[in-house]
């Protein structure tokens, strides 16, 4: 169990304790995972930005191809960029549209960003374009 430093600080308020935001998300260092590509091993993502969409972290769609794809929700991703235009067509998520994510460093198509007319945005991944790799 992980207390906040203002706890830490009532219980010893001598000890020097280092000065932390605690509106900061911390670290996960204990099962904390980084999420690379699958390709060419670049960090994308990490588990501590797993999301739930739709009351659920995983889902399971088609495209108007018939390809399965098995994604997962995450809030943030430094390793990928978008590509292509944006669109609402056949969007899987009801008010978002969305664009094509690609690894920054191969292109490997990893899944796609969506994106609400109201700013608010996260990212799909291709669960099987991803690795996760221990800290």
């Amino acid at each position: 169990m992980r207390l906040p430093v203002s706890a830490l600080r009532q219980e010893w308020p001598s000890q020097n304790l280092p000065e932390i935001d605690e509106q900061e998300e911390p670290e996960d260092t204990e099962n904390g995972r980084h999420l690379v590509c699958a390709g060419c091993h670049n960090p994308i993502t990490h588990s501590r930005y797993r999301i739930a969409r739709e009351g659920q972290h995983t889902h399971v769609f088609f495209n108007p191809h018939g390809l399965v794809f098995e994604i997962g929700c995450f809030s943030n991703a430094s390793g990928c960029l978008q590509a292509g235009q944006t669109t609402s067509e056949f969007s899987w998520f009801p008010g978002y549209a969305w664009q094509i994510a690609l690894c920054s460093a191969c292109g490997l198509h990893l899944g796609w960003r969506f994106q609400s007319k109201e700013g608010d945005g996260f990212y799909g991944f291709i669960l099987s374009c991803l690795l996760e790799q221990p800290l």
